[in-house]
């Protein structure tokens, strides 16, 4: 389906030449007849408002009956598309476009169905014509950038519509939500209820996260990490939310790290890495911290930065723990050491067992 490039308003144009009350029908012959006046110096053919006509069908906003020139159409009652939605500039197309592809996640559900026009209109424009340079740079744009995930590519865990919709309404609304959560302890399998409101979405690797908070009776609040995938239910209610008025999810997620779980405190980290390989260790490119500070010694280099720790710190050494060594602090260094011996120990047991 493609509105003609001769006539970008083609479509508006027809609807604009029919009657205005949903069923009231006119004859092909009328529609045509006035269409075509309204283009003197270059009308379009008949052809070209027949196919107009039957694209508008698809999209239901007209309907027909009756075949060759008895036949008769009306407008639905469906409300048109802006021709802004329908005809959209080609850069805003590809921003569209782009937009629905890597941030689905990240708009209220009312604003993604609002746009649902507006992508069709997208996906319209560079749908246009197979032979011009311009779109067919443009088309390829949508094959030319892609989102990874740091570390091995994990499968996201599913997520029930349903769901996700209600945590997206109750958070733009403010609105109390309702939820029923299974949490990950492996002593019981019954979901916790009880209500929180909404503060913010976070999408940390293949994983969606809610933020949420709820008030204590003293007046503090108590802030909620609430993996979507593990919501058994989620129902937005009319009762206006009362969020944490200090809450700032930037502040949260960046300074606070608490997305790191578990964040203790900062820590002045030094490690010991080995560039045996003949490669650049990726701590030299990527830092830990922004006071990171490298002083190169044979085989590799030291490194000292201060950082929060926190679970994601410890795996990310132990994961590195070939290359990496910590130096201090000594009670860190010890931990992973001894994880590394518990492993180890798993492996070297395994060996023996299957020997």
């Amino acid at each position: 389906m493609s509105t003609s490039k001769n006539w970008p308003r083609l479509e508006s144009e027809i609807l604009a030449c029919m009657p205005t009350a949903p069923g009231d029908p006119v004859a092909s012959g009328q529609i045509i007849a006035a269409v075509r006046a309204r283009f003197p110096l270059n009308p379009p053919s008949r052809h070209t408002i027949q196919r107009a006509l039957e694209n508008l069908e698809i999209e239901a906003l007209v309907g027909k009956r009756g075949t060759s020139r008895d036949r008769v159409w009306w407008r639905t009652g469906k409300q048109a598309p802006s021709e802004l939605a329908r005809r959209p500039p080609l850069e805003l197309a590809i921003a569209l476009l782009t937009l629905r592809r890597h941030a689905p996640n990240h708009l209220p559900g009312h604003v993604i169905q609002g746009l649902e026009a507006y992508f069709a209109g997208a996906e319209r424009v560079l749908s246009e014509s197979p032979t011009d340079p311009s779109l067919g740079d443009a088309r390829a744009w949508a094959n030319k950038t892609v989102r990874v995930h740091a570390g091995y590519p994990l499968v996201s865990p599913p997520i029930h519509g349903d769901i996700l919709n209600a945590i997206r309404k109750a958070l733009y609304t403010s609105r109390v939500l309702d939820v029923a959560y299974q949490n990950s302890r492996l002593d019981t399998d019954a979901p916790d209820s009880y209500q929180v409101v909404p503060l913010g979405l976070v999408e940390r690797g293949p994983v969606l996260y809610l933020v949420a908070s709820r008030q204590r009776r003293d007046g503090t609040f108590k802030i909620y990490q609430l993996r979507l995938d593990r919501f058994a239910s989620a129902a937005c209610t009319e009762t206006p939310g009362v969020p944490d008025p200090n809450f700032d999810l930037n502040a949260y997620v960046r300074d606070d790290q608490s997305f790191s779980f578990l964040p203790e405190g900062q820590i002045q980290l030094e490690l010991r890495v080995r560039e045996e390989d003949g490669y650049r260790h990726l701590f030299r490119e990527q830092w830990l911290a922004t006071d990171q500070v490298i002083i190169d010694e044979p085989g590799g280099f030291r490194l000292k930065a201060t950082v929060t720790l926190s679970i994601a710190l410890r795996n990310l050494l132990m994961e590195r723990s070939a290359r990496v060594e910590v130096l201090s602090p000594a009670t860190l260094r010890d931990e992973i050491a001894e994880g590394l011996r518990q492993a180890i120990g798993r492996y070297e047991a395994n060996a023996v067992d299957g020997a």
